[in-house]
């Protein structure tokens, strides 16, 4: 069982990672939340194998997402024309 300075350090550093990705101004809410719970670099250097792995599944999700939409949008102008 986790604590839940470790539940809200790793959510908060996985949403970090995916709001940078995906290229939103981020700011130091991050930092300073994980801070509220007592979250530090140790424990995020122990979570980086979970965030890295929990943010390319939700990365990848967002990727296949926009493909699909693309997809849809050509297929949409080329029944147009």
């Amino acid at each position: 069982m986790t604590t839940a300075t470790v539940r809200e350090t790793e959510a908060e550093a996985v949403a970090f990672i995916v709001g940078q990705a995906v290229g939103l101004e981020m700011g130091t809410a991050s930092s300073d939340y994980i801070q509220m719970y007592a979250g530090n670099a140790a424990l995020l250097a122990e979570s980086l194998e979970v965030n890295q792995r929990t943010s390319a599944v939700i990365l990848a999700a967002i990727q296949a997402q926009e493909s699909t939409q693309e997809n849809e949008t050509v297929a949409e102008l080329a029944q147009a024309s």
